[in-house]
């Protein structure tokens, strides 16, 4: 199991990351790093169940285990999806893995965001630390954006 953290400078306010993160039409955009036609079922509240699905169904079933607005949102990933379906014997029910995503305010009005992997299968990981760093260039370059 490996753990892998990640970071950005984004030149916009936290409340501004953290909705095109969160947003169901911008998380589309900055996860076709992932996989094209990404996209998440559900609700980001403490406690909620959350899909994070492909356009064929698979992907990863999760709950929310903190959210702190525009400071901190904490997942607990706890199942594979497979066309849309829990998968029989995934490995994330029986050790689940962990997504952190932490917000801070950096000097001149900008934000600082840094993303923690936790205990993630040694392939996994190894993939989402080539795609990572692409998504949050493609999540910055949408905070950014004045649209």
């Amino acid at each position: 199991m490996k753990d892998l953290t990640f970071s950005i400078d984004i030149a916009a306010p936290v409340a501004r990351v953290w909705d095109c993160m969160l947003d169901p039409i911008a998380y589309r955009d900055w996860t076709r790093a992932f996989c094209e036609g990404s996209y998440f079922e559900g609700s980001w509240a403490q406690g909620s169940r959350m899909q994070f699905r492909d356009p064929d169904g698979n992907g990863m079933d999760a709950i929310v285990e903190e959210n702190r607005l525009h400071q901190r949102l904490a997942l607990k990933l706890v199942g594979d999806l497979t066309a849309g379906r829990p998968t029989a014997d995934s490995p994330l029910s029986r050790e689940p893995a962990h997504e952190i995503y932490e917000f801070s305010a950096a000097p001149g009005g900008g934000t600082h965001l840094v993303i923690q992997l936790r205990g993630w299968d040694d392939g996994f990981a190894d993939m989402m630390a080539g795609l990572w760093p692409t998504a949050l260039q493609r999540l910055k370059t949408l905070a950014e954006s004045t649209h």
